[in-house]
């Protein structure tokens, strides 16, 4: 599967400190099994790296999972609350869209 990310996530994934990649659990990711791979891109840059689903944990809100994941695990400063992470996770995706899918935890290593 591709997915596409921002410059500073995906750079915290190649370089190793991100390992949680977080998305709404919409028909597209709910499909997602461990042991699939997952080939993002740098939008700014269109630079690839391929990783390998480890682990896929289901929540029902963006603010469950980020109760139990925060800081440099999902690409986050350690100084954020769980309210600013959710607020500024609802720029992402909105609170209907979240009630209707559920947020996912995609836990990944990189794969040379």
């Amino acid at each position: 599967m591709d997915m596409h990310l921002n410059h500073q996530p995906f750079m915290a994934i190649k370089n190793g400190t991100k390992t949680i990649e977080i998305r709404l659990n919409d028909k597209k990711r709910s499909q997602l099994k461990v042991g699939d791979q997952i080939q993002f891109t740098d939008l700014l840059t269109d630079e690839t790296i391929m990783t390998e689903i480890l682990e896929l944990e289901r929540f029902k809100t963006f603010r469950d999972l980020f109760q139990k994941y925060s800081g440099t695990v999902i690409g986050s400063p350690e100084t954020e609350t769980i309210a600013e992470l959710d607020q500024e996770n609802q720029e992402i995706y909105s609170r209907q869209m979240e009630q209707k899918y559920g947020a996912l935890a995609i836990r990944v290593k990189l794969i040379d």
